[in-house]
């Protein structure tokens, strides 16, 4: 088996009757969903970045002109959207793959969630994230307990 065999493996049949797989999809379509539709909410602010030039127009400290190119920017894409359309992207191709999903990434997912929610609010994305994180966890425990029974 040569060093990147592992790149051609067949994708697992039925790979989204997993509990990560859902964690998964849930993260992506969560990302992309938070993503464009807060674009989508901003499109006025986001043509006049547009106009203005792209580069160096947020800023950490905006004044009280430039505040809604700031939300604009940290509603879309400075918000959690984007990470979490990362984070579920390889949970998918592990899904795919039949391999586990480590615990630890279901569990910072929570634990990101519950900060979230604690100095913000438990809203739909908040729960949304915390369902991803659950999901996750539950999915990274189901592995290990099946991998435990298959052995001898």
């Amino acid at each position: 088996m040569s060093p990147r065999s592992w790149d051609r493996l067949p994708p697992t049949r039925a790979w989204w009757r997993t509990v990560s797989a859902w964690g998964g999809l849930l993260a992506v379509c969560g990302g992309i969903l938070h993503t464009v539709t807060a674009a989508l909410m901003r499109q006025d602010v986001w043509a006049q970045i547009l106009d203005e030039g792209f580069f160096n127009t947020v800023t950490l400290n905006p004044s009280a002109d430039r505040l809604a190119v700031a939300e604009a920017f940290w509603f879309s894409p400075g918000s959690f959207g984007v990470p979490l359309l990362l984070l579920g992207s390889p949970v998918i191709r592990l899904a795919r793959r039949g391999e586990p999903v480590p615990g630890w990434v279901g569990w910072g997912v929570l634990a990101w969630a519950v900060l979230i929610g604690l100095l913000g609010r438990f809203d739909a994305g908040t729960m949304t994230l915390l369902l991803t994180g659950v999901l996750l966890v539950v999915g990274a425990w189901t592995a290990r307990r099946t991998r435990s029974e298959d052995k001898p």
